[in-house]
């Protein structure tokens, strides 16, 4: 079940730094949403729709919701398996004309100043002219053409099928197919002051400022701005126990969950109002990221939490030779209790970012989820593609 999710509201999708009342007066937020996020929004709005004469502490007390989408401690048959951007077109009908948006690969970079094509990295054999502590079995990534100037990375976001020209390694990509940031989001700064919850007066030294983001915000734009989140329900064993990534019939899924065609949900911090609706299964023909199931190259589409920083606690097959990454990125979330306001801080997790590449040596089944973490809640979401050797 694909669904489309369209702010309507300004967004906060809160980093994992801390911000407590008196100490920190800045709270930054991040672009786009965390599995921790979207998965969080997404159960409580099942929830909500499931037995609207009920509170949510009262529905997740039915064991038959339990079973589906879990409940504080565990994630049910609940599974994301897709998590991008999308835009709409003002003048299509929503059935089958969302387009996703995936960030920009990192081994893509551009020269610094310059409005030239991207360079493209591409793992070599080690050069004995150069020195470097990486094991033999590593390789260094080197630009697939000669460069003038500094390199940097490239910010963006690519269509589906600017992404499948990438993964397979032998098109070059045009600057034009480079989405700027700035065409889906901007940001605005909020200010707000401290409330004592007994007497409703502002609280002294409580002066804060939030950076928020508004999606939507050229009217001249021909496209709608969203999320598009694709999710299915585990299929179980004759005792009840659920099989991971074997899933039901997708026709199946909605219905089963009691979700409508399309209402309303709550996203972010600060409880934002946005509307979902579900896409029919299209009917072109049109390829997609998930149709390749091998190749060297794993391309990451949401973050990833490993036990060894960039590696898994184990490799399912080979070791790669090469890895276009930047730094860590910190993603943290909170746990809400259904029958009452508090909850508690989530295990704050340094993760590989989205739009990371794992280089290989030779061609591999596609690992997806590729995490040791949120394998059911959308991490570690990845897609095979080739790159020349």
């Amino acid at each position: 079940m694909r669904i489309f999710i369209q702010p309507c509201e300004l967004l906060l999708f809160r980093t994992g730094h801390p911000f407590n009342a008196g100490e920190n007066h800045y709270a930054d937020t991040l672009f786009p949403p965390t599995p921790e996020t979207l998965q969080g929004a997404l159960r409580a709005t099942i929830a909500s729709y499931w037995n609207p004469d009920k509170s949510l502490a009262e529905v997740f007390q039915e064991p038959e919701l339990v079973a589906l989408i879990g409940d504080q401690d565990h994630y049910g048959r609940f599974s994301i398996t897709g998590i991008a951007p999308g835009r709409l077109s003002k003048n299509a009908a929503l059935t089958s004309s969302v387009e996703r948006l995936f960030p920009m690969p990192t081994h893509f970079l551009t020269e610094e100043g310059e409005e030239k094509q991207p360079v493209r990295l591409q793992p070599r054999p080690h050069n004995a002219a150069i020195a470097s502590n990486l094991p033999d079995t590593m390789q260094l990534l080197y630009p697939d053409r000669a460069v003038q100037g500094k390199l940097e990375l490239l910010r963006g976001w690519l269509t589906e099928q600017s992404l499948l020209k990438v993964l397979r390694g032998q098109e070059a990509i045009e600057r034009s197919e480079v989405i700027d940031p700035a065409t889906l989001y901007i940001y605005e700064l909020r200010q707000g002051i401290g409330i004592h919850n007994q007497s409703k007066t502002t609280a002294e030294g409580q002066f804060y400022q939030t950076r928020m983001i508004r999606m939507n915000h050229r009217s001249e734009d021909p496209f709608i701005y969203g999320f598009v989140v694709d999710i299915r329900l585990q299929q179980i064993t004759s005792q009840g126990t659920a099989l991971p990534n074997q899933f039901i019939a997708d026709e199946l899924t909605q219905p089963l969950l009691r979700l409508p065609d399309q209402g309303w949900m709550i996203l972010g911090g600060e409880r934002r109002a946005a509307h979902f609706e579900v896409i029919l299964p299209s009917s072109g023909s049109s390829a997609s990221v998930e149709q390749y199931s091998t190749g060297n190259l794993l391309y990451l589409a949401t973050a990833a939490a490993f036990a060894h920083g960039w590696q898994p606690q184990t490799w399912p097959t080979q070791a790669p030779i090469a890895v276009a990454m930047e730094r860590y990125q910190p993603i943290g979330g909170w746990q809400l209790n259904p029958a009452h306001n508090a909850g508690k801080s989530k295990t704050l997790r340094r993760c590989v970012p989205a739009g990371s590449v794992y280089f290989f040596k030779s061609p591999i089944p596609k690992l997806s989820p590729f995490t040791d973490y949120g394998s059911q809640i959308g991490y570690g979401i990845t897609y095979s593609g080739d790159y020349a050797q």
